[in-house]
């Protein structure tokens, strides 16, 4: 998985591409808490590969995780479809999705 990091203000904007790889989760949701802790920011997940239902539902209970217990605020963009019927049956119900960056920048 590949991650780039855009400054919009106040906000980080993480736009994820490629591969999820399950094992590196917690690496990721560790790095996320080191640099966002307190801060708001919207994954861009418009580029990432599906990878099983498995990988990405481990995957959002992470961002939900993330934003449920207060660490950061969270916003998703960018859901492909197949990813948006997958998010229907996660138990992520504290997560906002919008359909691109813009929106979920100004939802803030």
């Amino acid at each position: 998985m590949n991650i780039k990091l855009v400054l919009d203000g106040d906000i980080a904007v993480v736009s994820l591409s490629g591969r999820i790889e399950i094992e590196k989760t917690q690496s990721f949701k560790k790095a996320c808490l080191q640099k966002f802790s307190d801060k708001k920011v919207v994954f861009c997940l418009k580029n990432l590969n599906f990878v099983g239902s498995s990988g990405i539902q481990n995957f959002f209970g992470v961002l939900n995780d993330l934003h449920g217990n207060k660490k950061m605020a969270v916003k998703i963009s960018g859901l492909s479809p197949d990813f948006q019927r997958l998010f229907q049956f996660s138990e992520c119900g504290h997560l906002e999705l919008h359909d691109s960056i813009e929106n979920a920048l100004q939802s803030f």
